[in-house]
């Protein structure tokens, strides 16, 4: 008997265990899928990643600088006077009023010392910024996310706790009621009982329109009505593991997008400095020309020569070297401000981590505050249970006044509003480390 009594315990603990298990890989799959539902709404998302697009199209005009510019040109331009001379009374007039020209040419930088690669890099580097932000930002969302989520939760099984406490307000009143008509009562009695419960209703209303406050703008971040998406009976467990200051620290360090997004602008900044310090250097560019104008033959005594004779082809190739050689010591100055500018990127970092710390260990101690008075509040909720039923049946038997027994039901509701308050203390706590650490939970 004692075997089968085992094995049946063994079967039902291991179906509560599997429904447990069941629940919280729902309730994961319920924030999970509010995050990705939020991620893909947000409207400032999508506009940060057409940043992303654009950088994509400032790189591509950056590399258009390695390929050959060609360009075409057809013009016509009257001169007044020309220039004229008289031999032995023949006139003769070297340049037409009337000049026509149509060609096409081409240019293309042959070397320029690596000024027009550096500027390709960082156009990439700034592309990968904007990378950076778009996940940084998703991030935010998530977590914006996460806290409504556990703060529906909580709110939710307020609303029972507050329920529960109308509840015992109202049988209350009608043992007051038993007890008026029976002359045991008085009328304060029942007015105070009634007092009471309309204060406890107005509490509820306070609770469900906070409630619907939180629905109402995890809705808009999502993009659709949260009715009902967060099952009431979800608990608080986040499903992800705990963390140490240091263990979250150093996950910051890869993964934190205030701390990327700043590695990403000191790439940047080291690319301005390079190109500052190349400004004085030389460039050497080749160009050419293919076309057809007039004026190749004089106008002697006035007469137009022939179309085919004045309109002739011309060629122009080239090549140009470019040497800066002062510019009042522009190069110079731009190069410090872009080293000073590294500099201050480089302050950023340590301020970032500085504040990483501190925020890491304020949550860390919120943490271990919020589990610490959990403990103890779960054995006053156990003991005012205990309290209020033995209170009650001393209650009904008339021991007990009106008084003594609304004080044990207001330390029940205190003590479970209490553990309530922790638990979400301690999830609050244990999301924040995770936010600060870069953690992609979703």
């Amino acid at each position: 008997m004692k075997k089968i009594l085992k094995y049946i315990s063994a079967i039902v603990l291991l179906g509560m265990s599997n429904s447990m298990i069941f629940a919280q890989e729902k309730t994961n799959e319920t924030l999970n899928q509010l995050v990705r539902s939020a991620i893909e709404y947000a409207p400032k998302i999508k506009e940060q990643q057409q940043m992303v697009a654009i950088g994509d199209y400032k790189t591509k005009i950056q590399q258009s600088a390695l390929k050959p510019q060609i360009q075409s040109e057809i013009g016509v331009t009257r001169f007044d006077p020309v220039a004229k001379a008289n031999f032995g009374g023949t006139a003769i007039q070297f340049q037409p009023n009337m000049n026509y020209n149509a060609n096409i040419g081409g240019s293309y930088v042959i070397y320029d010392w690596g000024k027009q690669f550096v500027n390709i890099e960082k156009s990439k580097l700034e592309t990968a910024l904007s990378k950076t932000n778009v996940e940084g930002l998703k991030n935010i969302y998530a977590y914006q996310v996460a806290n409504l989520y556990y703060g529906i939760i909580y709110t939710q099984k307020a609303i029972e706790v507050q329920k529960e406490q109308l509840k015992l307000v109202d049988e209350n009143g009608k043992v007051i009621g038993n007890r008026l008509k029976q002359g045991d009562a008085l009328d304060y009695d029942q007015v105070s009982i009634q007092v009471r419960y309309k204060n406890s209703e107005s509490r509820l209303t306070d609770l469900q329109s906070q409630l619907e406050r939180q629905i109402i703008y995890l809705s808009s971040l999502i993009g659709k009505d949260a009715h009902g998406l967060i099952p009431s009976g979800t608990d608080f467990n986040l499903g992800i593991a705990d963390l140490t200051i240091e263990g979250a620290l150093t996950q910051a360090q890869t993964n934190n997008f205030d701390l990327k997004a700043l590695k990403d602008r000191d790439l940047i900044a080291e690319r301005d400095v390079k190109l500052a310090q190349m400004s004085t250097l030389p460039s050497l560019a080749a160009n050419a020309q293919v076309g057809i104008k007039n004026g190749y033959l004089p106008r002697i005594n006035g007469e137009m020569p022939a179309i085919m004779d004045d309109f002739k082809f011309n060629t122009t190739v080239g090549v140009k070297l470019t040497i800066p050689v002062y510019s009042g010591h522009r190069g110079a100055y731009q190069t410090e401000v872009a080293k000073i500018n590294r500099e201050m990127l480089k302050y950023s970092v340590d301020a970032t981590n500085q504040a990483l710390k501190r925020d890491l260990e304020a949550a860390q101690n919120d943490y271990n505050s919020a589990k610490n008075k959990l403990d103890l509040s779960e054995r006053n909720v156990f003991q005012a249970q205990y309290a209020l039923k033995l209170a009650n049946i001393r209650y009904q038997n008339g021991v007990l006044t009106n008084v003594e027994i609304e004080a044990a039901q207001t330390a029940l509701k205190d003590a479970q509003f209490a553990q309530l308050q922790y638990q979400y203390q301690m999830a609050l706590a244990k999301l924040d480390m995770n936010r600060l650490s870069g953690l992609k939970f979703w």
